[in-house]
């Protein structure tokens, strides 16, 4: 009988911004985890444009077994790091791709068969984003302003 794999990963989006002109390094880390009750071996790779600035470590691990898929018992982890390394010079603005975890059955486990799962990657080249505020906010900023002018005005007319 076949077995039904599953795998657990946080987050399922990374979305990184960087400077443009400038060599960068970003570090972030995915958990990958293992809710079945069999033994999974895991192997990562990356697609996509953006993977010529990503590396993966692990690259390759194996998960013990977990505590099942409806159980809310604590699962077996391991981050992977990925590191991205973008060079000062770089051709265009936008690159994407996805972090690939593929999980195979272990061998003297149950038949099964190999599952994949992402994690979507998207690495913006340019200035960073400047904070924008809501209208409402900016006006607050204003009346305060106003009543602080004010207020002075009147300490000091009070004083004479």
């Amino acid at each position: 009988m076949p077995s039904v794999y599953a795998l657990g990963l946080s987050p399922l989006e990374l979305d990184i911004t960087v400077e443009k002109g400038k060599e960068t390094e970003v570090v972030k880390n995915i958990q990958v985890s293992n809710p079945s009750e069999d033994p999974i071996h895991i192997v990562g790779s990356v697609s996509g444009t953006v993977a010529q600035f990503i590396t993966l470590d692990p690259i390759e691990f194996d998960l013990p077994t977990g505590p099942g898929l409806k159980s809310t018992d604590p699962r077996p982890y391991k981050y992977v790091t990925v590191v991205f390394k973008v060079p000062r010079e770089v051709s265009e603005t936008k690159y994407n791709g996805e972090i690939i975890f593929t999980q195979q059955p272990v061998a003297g486990g149950m038949i099964g068969t190999a599952a994949q799962l992402g994690v979507a990657v998207r690495l913006n080249i340019g200035t960073m984003a400047a904070a924008e505020f809501p209208i409402y906010v900016n006006a607050m900023l204003v009346i305060l302003v106003l009543f602080l002018i004010i207020s002075i005005i009147f300490y000091t007319r009070r004083k004479k």
